[in-house]
């Protein structure tokens, strides 16, 4: 790169204005010595016509100025102005970029890409409701019609076909509380962020409302003691990071299985770990678990109700009160999720 191109842009100007001005004040006198010396006219107006040459040159070489260092922004706004929801990938040229302009490019890239990941995820989350509500919606439209042919129908088929019903309309409403759960940025923290609340109450009672789905599944579930720990939270929230906890360890468990519940204190903070004995998680799929309809096992999940909703959830809740969730650990022998929370 040349020694020019290594001055920034208040650096150019300012040379740019002492060469300037540096020529002016040597037209202007050599100007006034013209005059002076042939007497062509008098010397004031000598003077005013001097005066009038260089205030025209200052004039041109302002807007000469201008047009060379507003032509890398007009560049940007133009790039910027062709930028529509289609052309999301398109980003400014910034190598070329004084620092000052460059550090401006750089800043509108980078939200150019979160607004990119936005657009992208939003679509991939759109396409993944739709074909979650495609497929009861397909089964009510099927038991309707055949409902409708009520002449062909056994009596005692009418009972296998409510109850497919009302498992497809249970399955629509649980899928809907979530996504609008998900959906919902309006929620005002300051109400609940210092609010502190019993964590014990919150996994005992998780722990007693998954215990039908364990006993389905041949779960069983431990809350190991001592778990007292005032943290900060909403209750209502914890208890439903705590429920989609369970029940995703309870879905991906071993018939037999174990599922732990464990409090402890770690660096002023409270830790949670839920413990599973499932047949663990992938390496390339221990991210992707917390994104919005991912599934380990679709066929399974989906066969047992799951939308691939529950951890995307979890991380959702824990993020208004600045807690976390993470895969801790992962093996053939089970999962550790650890959850961790404001100390109250």
């Amino acid at each position: 790169m040349r020694p020019w191109n290594r001055l920034s842009l208040r650096a150019r100007v300012t040379l740019f204005s002492i060469l300037f001005l540096a020529i002016l004040i040597t037209l202007y006198v050599a100007i006034e010595s013209f005059f002076s010396v042939f007497k062509i006219v008098s010397e004031l107006q000598g003077r005013i016509i001097s005066l009038v040459v260089v205030l025209t040159g200052m004039i041109l070489s302002s807007h000469w100025l201008a047009v060379i260092i507003l032509k890398p922004v007009k560049r940007m706004s133009e790039t910027a102005a062709g930028i529509t929801a289609t052309t999301l990938h398109k980003r400014l040229e910034i190598d070329q970029l004084h620092d000052e302009l460059k550090k401006l490019g750089v800043v509108f890239n980078t939200m150019m890409d979160g607004l990119e990941h936005s657009f992208k995820q939003q679509a991939r989350f759109v396409s993944a409701a739709a074909h979650e509500l495609r497929t009861p919606l397909s089964i009510l439209r099927t038991n309707l019609e055949v409902a409708g042919d009520g002449d062909g129908i056994d009596p005692s088929d009418w009972i296998d076909y409510r109850a497919t019903t009302e498992r497809t309309l249970s399955r629509l409403e649980s899928l809907t509380e979530d996504l609008l759960l998900l959906a919902d940025g309006t929620y005002d923290q300051t109400h609940s962020e210092h609010k502190v609340v019993e964590l014990a109450n919150i996994l005992a009672d998780a722990k007693s409302f998954m215990e039908p789905m364990a006993v389905k599944y041949g779960v069983t579930l431990h809350l190991i003691e001592p778990c007292d720990a005032l943290v900060k939270g909403e209750e209502s929230f914890l208890f439903l990071v705590f429920r989609n906890l369970l029940d995703n360890a309870i879905r991906y468990n071993r018939p037999n299985g174990n599922v732990t519940l464990q409090i402890s204190q770690e660096d002023g903070r409270v830790v949670v770990r839920v413990s599973d004995t499932g047949k663990g998680v992938s390496p390339p799929s221990r991210e992707l678990i917390f994104e919005r309809f991912y599934r380990l096992d679709s066929s399974r999940a989906r066969s047992h109700g799951g939308a691939g909703l529950g951890l995307s959830i979890v991380r959702h809740l824990l993020a208004i009160f600045q807690g976390t969730v993470e895969l801790e650990s992962s093996s053939e022998s089970g999962s550790v999720f650890k959850v961790t929370l404001i100390q109250g």
